[in-house]
């Protein structure tokens, strides 16, 4: 081979390569338009029958590059998880910065003013306004994380509220009759609300603190259900404290024994009502 056509050859592989990496940077179908344009050169150039030596010095090389810029270059804009709605872009100063699948959760470590809630939080605000997601944020930062999502979310379909134990705003009713629908749920809230009081796990209770605890439960839950069943319009923690705290044992005993469900909910405080002891607590 002479040195002006391996200079040829090596102009023309230098060129193709420019084009390919070119259509890799601006299509997700660059390699199969790759094939075309080399099908297309090897049409034009196959004018003398010199099929053999084309695809020997310029089609194999070609190839070889198209299917190493496929392996490094080639991008899907399809998320990991198969979904779009839960693939989140952020800007960033040096590009596109993508989390996919963020139903698995993230963690966001940085010092204290580093700019986390600003450059991170807000932009999963804006994808969780984006895509109608609903959902609890816990503000912490006294008030600052709603000061950033009320004005994302107060023209969106679902309705944003705003609950503060220290400056009522919204109310909720935590065993209105419609989030309680059997006994089970009943006694589960009941169970919160003695973990809560007493700032302690169940699974930290042993023996006569125990006793203590589950007859607690059933107290408060025997309430509930009695309040839930018979009167349904005055099923809030105010009526159950009001009623707790006015009934002496033996009427709030009398007033648990009218519903069967509620009886046997606070069957370890009623069959404790003969000790003093267990019951002045």
């Amino acid at each position: 081979m002479q040195i002006d056509n391996f200079i040829t050859i090596l102009s023309i592989i230098g060129l193709a390569s420019i084009v390919f990496y070119t259509m890799f940077r601006a299509s997700r179908y660059a390699f199969i338009v790759n094939f075309l344009v080399l099908g297309a050169m090897v049409f034009y150039l196959n004018e003398e029958n010199r099929l053999i030596l084309i695809s020997l010095y310029l089609v194999c090389p070609l190839i070889l590059i198209n299917i190493g810029m496929y392996v490094f270059l080639h991008k899907t804009d399809k998320p990991l998880n198969g979904d779009s709605k839960y693939q989140v872009n952020f800007d960033t100063t040096k590009g596109n910065f993508k989390l996919d699948n963020i139903k698995r959760g993230a963690s966001i470590i940085g010092s204290a003013g580093s700019g986390k809630t600003e450059s991170v939080v807000y932009g999963f605000l804006k994808h969780f306004r984006k895509e109608s997601f609903c959902g609890i944020i816990h503000d912490y930062k006294d008030f600052e994380l709603t000061e950033i999502a009320y004005p994302l979310f107060k023209d969106g379909d679902i309705p944003f509220k705003v609950i503060s134990f220290d400056k009522i705003i919204h109310r909720v009713n935590p065993i209105a009759p419609r989030y309680l629908e059997n006994e089970e749920s009943v006694n589960e809230v009941s169970r919160v609300l003695i973990e809560n009081l007493l700032e302690q796990r169940e699974s930290g209770t042993t023996g006569t603190t125990k006793f203590f605890n589950d007859a607690a439960e059933g107290l408060i839950g025997g309430l509930i259900w009695k309040l839930k069943t018979d009167y349904p319009k005055y099923s809030t923690l105010p009526h159950l404290i009001a009623i707790y705290q006015l009934l002496d044992t033996d009427s709030l005993i009398q007033f648990l024994e009218t519903n069967t469900t509620s009886r046997a909910m606070a069957d370890a405080f009623i069959s404790s009502k003969d000790s003093d002891r267990q019951t002045a607590g």
